[in-house]
């Protein structure tokens, strides 16, 4: 794999798999979002503890696919704590509408899942944050039978950045933002 996690979609579907692992690589990454957006801790693998009860029924992922969802759990808690640069781990543009609408529906519908199990105090949440959450419940029920044409294409452009900003906001809100370095004092 590329250094580029975010852009190996065919990749991480051939590995799951090869292990059999029932899910596809949009719910496995949307479950990584969810969870750090909800505030699972940055350090330790209290997030690996959470990840597999959601989908392997508490269960250890094949060693293959723990190390590639540790690369990919890093490359997103750096992406959220960067405030920038975070792409959804979906299906590239030359795939049919169709199919990448069904992926960021998985996708959205995984993050709520993550979000949930870590973060049962919404009532605590911005009202816009509350708001996006409300989107997302409806993404999720997005029927996938789209033409292919360039006014689909653009909604589905705005639908992925729409999900995007709505992650940030979440990760803003509730992640655990990994502490910066205290600057050394100053000798004179």
């Amino acid at each position: 794999m590329n250094n580029n996690i975010f852009q190996e979609y065919a990749q991480a579907e051939q590995l799951l798999e090869q292990h059999d692992v029932m899910a596809s690589p949009a719910e496995l990454h949307g479950i990584l979002c969810g969870l750090l957006c909800g505030g699972v801790a940055a350090t330790g693998k209290q997030w690996l503890t959470e990840f597999n009860a959601l989908v392997n029924d508490g269960l250890p992922m094949p060693a293959a696919v723990r190390g590639w969802l540790e690369q990919l759990f890093l490359a997103t808690q750096a992406a959220l704590n960067q405030q920038s640069g975070l792409e959804l781990l979906l299906p590239d543009e030359d795939c049919p509408l169709d199919e990448r609408l069904q992926s960021i529906s998985e996708w959205v519908q995984a993050f709520l899942a993550g979000f949930a199990v870590m973060q049962q105090e919404l009532n605590r949440a911005s009202e816009e944050l509350q708001e996006m959450i409300g989107d997302f419940s409806n993404i999720t029920q997005l029927d996938d039978e789209f033409e292919e044409d360039e006014e689909n294409e653009t909604s589905y452009f705005v639908l992925y950045e729409h999900v995007k900003l709505g992650t940030m906001l979440a990760f803003e809100e509730f992640g655990n933002v990994l502490p910066q370095a205290e600057p050394s004092p100053t000798l004179h």
